[in-house]
């Protein structure tokens, strides 16, 4: 069952250096905060149809993940503006409470057109 998806629309300048230190990256929709447009992977606004769980799936393009842990605050954010953190070291506990943990295929590349999937 399909979850939530969006569009990727644009990526900020400071995106890949984030992914590569931090192994993660901040999702907001394309209403996405001036101050925090250079930071993030904005997207088209999308319906959070149910909540997301350890064990979903989570498709990026062309790469597939796996969902460890949500924090508490995560779908509150997610449902609101389409933000939250998706780390992907595979963690079985949420560092901060906006976060979303993955494992699977390593650090994806993001485009402008990819899809963001959860399942």
């Amino acid at each position: 069952m399909m979850k939530y998806e969006a569009t990727v629309t644009a990526i900020g300048d400071f995106v890949l250096p984030f992914m590569q230190t931090r192994e993660s990256v901040i999702l907001f929709n394309k209403d996405v905060p001036y101050e925090y447009e250079n930071m993030v992977v904005a997207h088209t606004k999308g319906e959070l149809s149910a909540d997301i769980v350890p064990g979903d799936r989570l498709t990026l393009a062309d790469r597939s993940y796996t969902v460890t842990a949500v924090g508490d605050e995560a779908m509150k954010t997610l449902r609101a503006n389409g933000h939250c953190t998706i780390v992907f070291t595979g963690k079985d506990a949420v560092e901060l409470p906006g976060q979303i943990m993955v494992k699977g295929d390593g650090v994806p590349r993001f485009m402008v057109g990819d899809v963001i999937r959860f399942e």
